[in-house]
């Protein structure tokens, strides 16, 4: 049947869908309140180029109907890490952030500071927005709420307290010193002023001061004074930012260019308390469907993170299936939520802001057809024709992107022939680009002029001219600064020294040469180990030996008394490498013929 006569048979409820190419093989996982009236919205209306090419290969729909929107969301969630589909998005931070952990399930919990939050029951607070904030307020925590602060190996041993107890930062649980229910009472005041409370805390504290004073007992009540003096130094530098001291997520969001990308502020309790980055490639799918597909990755199962309400920039027709991830999600409905938006959307474009700039000057610099969002540089690694391989590294609006990094084994060409191979590379990568619908904006080819004109052949024969493409070589002798060769121009541009843009496009050739030149050696040594046969002798070892005496024709020289001294050679072995290596005739190909790179 035709896939929109499949369309209008699926059922009219909630659950998910699985869009499938010809040979069943699942492109992409989607979740809805209702099933037919979501995929309905992929075949309708107008289409940009990465949808129409999903579109383009689904050859059927299979849809799994849930009892409601909740078991939708954990289903869908499920197959998506099981079957890790090509079109869905995959969520990726632009940092690993450092977060707090608290452990409830301890017998004393202590706050870690951890940098990948995992589902093990234990509270996460945070993402801080740098490693510095977050030594500071762990700082004043720890003079303020007397938690342990030794591991628990460390509280194991201790047969008497340290000296954080002596100075009345821990209450000493390694040695029975304090109550469990009183230290389990000072554990929910640091969960209740992390997660926000921070006014109730100070107020319980204060309290607690003026009955100390009361009765007499001056010494206790200092010390809550200083810890509320300590939790107001901590507090001061937050704007207060909401006057109903509520929880919320604010989030923006763009594409641009091959990625998309988010940006989140989280209030709590009032208060501005970080906010962080998310991106991830573009695939195509609709902005509805992008920005529900983040909402639920990100809230889904993740308590530490979840808020009362997400402020979003546009209305979600399927907003309430998240309701069951305890989140509200609307646009904005105040002034003061369209600022906090605004405020989002700020920080998303500060982010972008100077690498664009270096992309917008490459364009007028190079007289580019567009903007070189995405760059693709290529160089070629041989040694006299032998493990010849190519590299293409990519990068993403000014980032490497190294999950898309490829190398090439030089398959057609035979004997020493640069241009041969750089054309081999660039016709294979570019059949790839055609087949997924990924063009890059720029190629850049590590090389001079003749192979800048191999490329524009390659480009102009696969009908892909509208491609642009410079040459970048290194500076000859007697010369100070490398160049740039451009299409159709007679002389190159020199790569000014000091410049933004000119250190950009050396950065990206040096990856791309050392990119290839490490996959070069990795198959040099291949090699080289596969024609050194010796029983009892690993690769670990032979490498070894290798760096110790420089390689293949000084550890023919050796005798079974100078391997002794190593590590992991006995009497037996050190008499078996001698005796192969004087029968055997070994070549050490980096003392034969001429590098090429």
């Amino acid at each position: 049947m035709e896939i929109l006569e499949k369309v209008e048979l699926l059922p009219q409820k909630p659950g998910i869908y699985l869009f499938k190419d010809e040979r069943g093989q699942i492109l992409y996982i989607g979740k809805a309140k209702d099933i037919r009236k979501r995929v309905r919205s992929y075949f309708q209306g107008p289409k940009d180029a990465k949808t129409s090419i999903m579109l383009s290969k689904i050859r059927d729909v299979e849809p799994i109907v849930t009892h409601n929107e909740k078991e939708a969301l954990i289903l869908e969630d499920a197959l998506i890490k099981q079957h890790k589909p090509p079109y869905n998005i995959k969520l990726k931070d632009d940092k690993n952030y450092p977060f707090l952990r608290l452990d409830p399930n301890e017998a004393f919990p202590r706050l870690q500071v951890v940098r990948r939050p995992k589902d093990d029951g234990a509270f996460y607070f945070g993402p801080f927005p740098s490693s510095q904030s977050l030594k500071e307020t762990l700082k004043v925590l720890g003079s303020v709420f007397s938690l342990r602060k030794c591991s628990n190996s460390q509280m194991a041993h201790r047969s008497r307290p340290c000296l954080n107890y002596q100075m009345k930062r821990c209450l000493g649980p390694c040695c029975n010193q304090v109550d469990p229910e009183e230290y389990r009472s000072l554990v929910e005041q640091v969960k209740r002023f992390l997660q926000g409370g921070a006014e109730e805390v100070m107020k319980e504290l204060e309290r607690k001061m003026y009955e100390k004073a009361e009765s007499l007992d001056f010494e206790e009540a200092a010390l809550l004074r200083d810890r509320l003096q300590a939790l107001r130094k901590v507090l001061e530098p937050q704007k207060i930012v909401l006057l109903d001291r509520s929880n919320k997520d604010v989030i923006a969001f763009e594409r641009n260019g091959e990625r998309v990308r988010f940006f989140l502020l989280s209030i709590r309790g009032g208060k501005l308390l970080s906010g962080k980055g998310f991106e991830f490639k573009d695939v195509g799918l609709p902005e509805e469907e992008v920005l529900l597909s983040f909402l639920s990755q990100y809230y889904q199962g993740q308590g530490f993170k979840a808020s009362n309400e997400v402020i979003v920039p546009f209305e979600l027709e399927d907003a309430s299936m998240l309701e069951s991830l305890g989140i509200r999600v609307h646009p904005p409905l105040d002034e003061r939520e369209r600022e906090l938006l605004e405020m989002a959307f700020e920080n998303l474009r500060l982010r972008t802001e100077s690498t664009h700039s270096v992309l917008e000057e490459l364009r007028r610099r190079f007289r580019l057809k567009k903007v070189p969002y995405r760059i693709e540089a290529f160089d070629i690694s041989e040694l006299s024709g032998k493990e010849a391989v190519g590299s293409m590294v990519v990068f993403l609006e000014g980032k490497p992107s190294k999950n898309q990094w490829r190398r090439f084994r030089i398959k057609e060409v035979k004997g020493i022939d640069d241009y041969g191979m750089l054309e081999e590379v660039l016709r294979r990568r570019l059949l790839k680009a055609k087949e997924e619908g990924v063009f890059p904006d720029l190629l850049l080819i590590d090389g001079g002029k003749g192979h800048l004109k191999v490329a524009l052949k390659v480009l102009k024969e696969m009908e892909l001219e509208g491609i642009d493409c410079l040459s970048i070589a290194k500076a000859r002798e007697g010369e100070k600064e490398d160049k740039v060769y451009l299409p159709h121009a007679r002389d190159p541009i020199p790569l000014r020294e000091g410049k933004r843009w000119a250190l950009f496009l050396k950065q990206i050739r040096d990856e791309a040469h050392r990119f290839a030149l490490s996959y070069h050696h990795k198959l040099r040594e291949k090699g080289l180990f596969e024609g050194i046969k010796i029983p009892g002798l690993g690769q670990k070892k032979l490498q070894m030996l290798l760096e110790k005496f420089g390689g293949l024709e000084n550890l023919k020289k050796v005798r079974p008394s100078d391997l002794l001294a190593l590590p992991g050679i006995g009497p037996v072995l050190a008499q078996r490498i001698c005796e192969y290596l004087s029968q055997k005739e070994v070549k050490n190909e980096s003392q034969s013929g001429k590098f090429r790179s």
